[in-house]
Formats: structure tokens, sequence, C-alpha cells
């Protein structure tokens, strides 16, 4: 009988300076995506790429919410942070 061992999947370049990016704000702290393009120099779409490969390994979450201008004008904002249950080397 012949067992296949999963690896885990490696995460990109980009991914991991945004990982570090959102490791900068401790606690739970909810970052904004201009925040963290603007802090690594990349572009949006960059950042978004890499915000996706942490979400899809369970490492970070997000939360949409609304902003509204002086005209009333309301725009979606979405806001990152890593979540509260990763799972570390030392419990494994």
């Amino acid at each position: 009988m012949t067992t296949t061992q999963t690896r885990p999947r490696r995460l990109s370049d980009r991914a991991h300076r945004v990982l570090f990016q959102l490791a900068l704000h401790p606690d739970g702290e909810w970052v904004d995506l201009a925040s963290i393009y603007t802090g690594l120099g990349l572009n949006s779409h960059q950042v978004r790429s890499a915000v996706t490969e942490l979400r899809n390994a369970g490492m970070a979450e997000r939360r949409y919410r609304y902003l509204s201008n002086e005209s009333g004008r309301r725009s979606k904002r979405t806001d990152f942070r890593l979540t509260n249950d990763t799972p570390s080397e030392a419990s494994a």
C-alpha cells in the first residue's frame, strides 16, 4: 500500500513580504491594502495576489468596510490581518 504525503504549498516572495508587513501590526490590527502596498513599494495587484496566497494558506483574513466621502458617496475599503489561529511549529 502506498501512501502519498502532501507537502505544504510554498509561498511566493511577495506573499512573504506581505506576511512580514502584516506582522508589523500586532494584536490582530486590521491593515488597509493601500498601507500594505505603499509600505512595500508594490502596486495593488501584486499585493492582492500575495494576500490571496496568504488567505488560501489560512494565514490572513479580510474584511470589507464602507466609507463615505464629503459628498456622501460610499466606497468599499478592504482590510487584512493575520489570523489568530495560525499553527506554530512548536505545537506540531
